[in-house]
């Protein structure tokens, strides 16, 4: 097991399907969509509205990977449309938080005929066990992925202690 433990999900993962809500759903929201595109249905579009926005609390929960090494650990977290400046990566009491924000381009959603990109916070909490070195945790963003490199510390082994036998 790594040293990480997820505050938020199972505890351990290696692959995961996404998870979008029940498909019949779904299927309801795009006739709605269609029939209201077809009819200006507004009706149909707050719905759709509505809809989009608890999608979006799902789809927000970036996907994580995380890999063990003798020496560290390496979590890596897909953030696509995030900027560098809206991700805040914290420590506290052993819980390692991610938090951010996905920025919507438009500043309002007038005149959209169809939108399915998310928008909006989101954040992953980990417990973290004594094996990470939480004062030298290191952080890069390029392209779109968080990497955190999360240091254990080093084993202490113990040597034997020569006692002078007296007598």
């Amino acid at each position: 097991m790594t040293g990480l433990q997820t505050l938020n999900g199972s505890a351990r993962r290696l692959a995961s399907a996404p998870t979008y809500g029940d498909p019949f759903s779904l299927i309801s929201r795009d006739f709605d969509r269609v029939i209201g595109s077809i009819f200006g249905d507004r009706a149909a579009a707050s719905k759709l509205q509505a809809d989009g926005q608890e999608a979006a609390k799902t789809l927000l929960s970036p996907r994580i990977d995380i890999h063990e090494a003798d020496d560290h650990i390496e979590l890596s977290a897909e953030l696509p449309g995030v900027e560098q400046d809206d991700v805040d990566v914290s420590v506290l009491e052993g819980v390692l938080t991610i938090t951010g924000e996905k920025k919507s381009a438009r500043e309002s959603s007038e005149g959209a005929r169809i939108v399915e990109r998310s928008f909006g916070s989101f954040k992953r909490s980990f417990r973290l066990n004594d094996t990470v070195d939480v004062d030298n945790i290191t952080a890069s963003f390029k392209n779109g992925v968080l990497v955190l490199t999360l240091p254990k510390v080093a084993e202490q082994k113990p040597e034997p202690r020569k006692i002078t036998v007296s007598g």
